[in-house]
């Protein structure tokens, strides 16, 4: 693999490098890669929306996790009658295994991924192809994220996502970024991201154990391992889920223990695959305990389970670096929890990390819809 320096790295540490890659072929085989699990009833919409790309996709593979509605016939359907769609049916593995199996089956020099109850607009393809051959902060990058427009079935402007202090999206060599913060500061979901395929076949195996996040995993690793471009146009339609409304705000104890444990398997699978890519370079990755949004995870993990209210942990948490330099949202949240009894923080959660019309008009008070 032939990969260039980057300039921002102590002389005393391992060196991380960006891969060098070459320019697209003029006509590069793209893929769409879909997992679906329960949302045969979303999936023509989606399916249609990649069939409706103003630059085709060679194929679009989709993978029916172990569906129990009517996944497999719709799918079905639609293979037999679309040549680029090809279906794959597999028992339930979960998010990961699925995204797995989905990357494996896809042959695309560009491998762009939807969730089945997403989709596409119809330039998306096109506008991703456009920014991989773009130079950024001098090089190619391997990866593209782009904006959402977030929906559900009875609002059909949620607003923008993901949301960036200042309004401007990373791209660029992030590296230095990533490792510093000890996170990727790209916070695109899995519909919102592209990839060349050397960049997915250098990131190697997911951890497919159902804890995990597949788009955490793509993010960090690729953060490591080449610049990224952003598209600033909402080329994804994302569906928020009644079920979801809430789930970004981690009111129970089981939540916050599982999101703990997530956390430790995500470390060390980042560590193994940073040492599988340039040996000696997982010791730039910081120690879990000398991360701030680990530090709040066990102050929360046994504040919700009942043992009382850390202070002296949260105060370390709310004087560490990772908060003070973090996104402000973030130290809302945490100082929160140092002025409110729990009953009230858990509400209060559910108002920063929910989805509702109330959320929407404050996004808009502030700017950030």
């Amino acid at each position: 693999m032939q990969t260039e320096a980057s300039p921002a790295l102590p002389p005393d540490r391992p060196a991380i490098e960006a891969m060098a890659l070459a320019p697209l072929p003029d006509r590069p085989r793209t893929s769409v890669a879909i997992i679906c699990f329960n949302y045969g009833r979303f999936l023509p919409e989606c399916l249609d929306s990649c069939l409706a790309q103003s630059v085709p996709p060679d194929e679009i593979v989709v993978v029916n996790d172990g569906s129990t509605d009517d996944t497999r016939q719709v799918l079905d359907d639609y293979a037999a009658r679309h040549r680029r769609v090809q279906a794959i049916h597999q028992a339930n593995g979960g998010i990961c295994a699925a995204t797995s199996a989905a990357l494996a089956a896809c042959t695309g020099d560009v491998v762009l991924l939807l969730d089945a109850d997403d989709t596409m607009a119809p330039q998306r393809i096109e506008k991703v192809l456009a920014a991989l051959r773009r130079h950024v902060d001098g090089r190619l990058p391997g990866w593209v994220h782009n904006t959402m427009q977030r929906f559900s079935g009875s609002q059909g402007d949620l607003g923008l996502a993901p949301y960036y202090p200042g309004g401007k999206a990373p791209e660029g060599w992030l590296a230095a970024e990533t490792l510093e913060a000890a996170s990727c500061p790209v916070l695109a979901l899995t519909s919102g991201l592209s990839f060349r395929r050397e960049v997915l076949e250098a990131i190697g195996p997911l951890d497919n154990d159902r804890l995990m996040y597949q788009d955490l995993q793509l993010c960090t690793a690729a953060a490591l391992l080449s610049p990224c471009a952003h598209v600033p146009e909402p080329m994804t339609c994302y569906r928020v889920h009644g079920a979801a409304a809430t789930q970004g705000a981690m009111v129970s104890a089981s939540h916050v223990h599982a999101t703990r444990e997530r956390a430790v398997r995500f470390d060390a699978w980042l560590r193994a695959q940073m040492e599988r890519t340039r040996p000696g370079s997982s010791v730039l990755w910081r120690p879990l305990d000398d991360q701030g949004g680990h530090l709040w995870l066990r102050f929360l993990d046994r504040w919700l389970s009942g043992s009382g209210k850390d202070v002296g942990l949260l105060l370390r948490v709310l004087r560490h670096p990772d908060t003070r330099h973090g996104p402000r949202q973030y130290r809302i949240y945490y100082y929160g929890s140092l002025l409110l009894p729990r009953p009230l923080f858990v509400s209060y959660s559910q108002l920063i990390f929910g989805s509702s019309p109330v959320k929407k008009v404050l996004r808009k008070l502030l700017r950030r819809g």
